[in-house]
């Protein structure tokens, strides 16, 4: 794990990339920002996570880091160790994590509670859709104050030009910079299931209502997969997981019109 400190002081805030090692656009971002030189005016953490991964173009060695947190120091496994030792580093810190995937060239931001900060963390990215995922465990957004954007089209130029400027636009956002920037009152979904299936061929798009009765995804020799509701796609594609086709959510509406979470306490 490289750990950079920026600036005087204890940071509020925290950036994270390649927690999967084979998503490199948040670190292509973290390591342009370092190279720009740009001032910051409040202490900002920037951490390129799982180096191991890194040098062997693997997303793991052991198991996903992403579903893997809380961990365990004494694991092991080499992600179960790093996870617990990523939870450290950002203890009390709020945090924007950066990843890529192969289902969708657009960026979009997750969260897994909506509270007063998660709120103006998802606003601070300036993008146009956000969805739950607290349906599914062991990420790291499930342990910190802190949101994960999907910047696009794993291995693309586009993919890190996308994080780049999300990652401009938060900093400043939160005064850590100054820079241009934007809020953004995104459209939200809440991941309701996770849907198995290796070796299907995904028929949808994502974001793109898939109707009831609507085939969305077929295999030869296997059932058709059928829409027994309506939902929207989300991270769904063909080939894209090793036994997932992907998630299926509810459109919850614009986040300005949602009410924060309730309290755990």
């Amino acid at each position: 794990m490289r750990v950079h400190t920026l600036g005087s002081g204890d940071p509020e805030f925290a950036v994270v990339a390649c927690l999967h090692g084979d998503e490199l656009c948040g670190k292509n971002a973290i390591e342009r920002f370092l190279a720009a030189k740009i001032p910051v005016e409040k202490p900002l953490k920037l951490i390129i996570a799982n180096e191991e991964a890194i040098a062997e173009g693997e997303r793991f060695l052991d198991e996903d880091l992403n579903r893997a947190f809380p961990g365990h120091e004494n694991s092991e496994s080499h992600e179960d160790r790093l996870a617990a030792a990523v939870l450290d580093e950002l203890d009390g810190l709020q945090v924007l994590d950066l990843h890529s995937t192969v289902s969708f060239p657009e960026p979009f931001v997750f969260y897994h509670r909506l509270t007063s900060h998660t709120r103006r963390l998802l606003r601070a990215t300036g993008l146009a859709r956000a969805v739950n995922i607290s349906h599914v465990g062991g990420g790291l957004i499930n342990h910190v104050d802190g949101v994960a954007v999907e910047c696009g089209l794993k291995g693309s130029d586009e993919a890190s030009e996308h994080a780049y400027n999300v990652l401009v636009n938060f900093l400043a956002s939160h005064r850590i910079i100054d820079h241009d920037h934007a809020l953004s009152d995104p459209d939200v979904y809440r991941v309701t299931e996770v849907v198995p299936g290796a070796g299907y061929e995904f028929l949808g798009e994502n974001f793109e209502e898939v109707e009831v009765g609507e085939v969305y995804a077929t295999k030869d020799g296997e059932p058709e997969k059928v829409a027994g509701e309506s939902f929207f796609p989300v991270l769904m594609s063909t080939g894209g997981y090793d036994h997932l086709i992907g998630f299926a959510a509810q459109r919850l509406g614009a986040l300005s019109s949602l009410e924060d979470d309730p309290s755990d306490d």
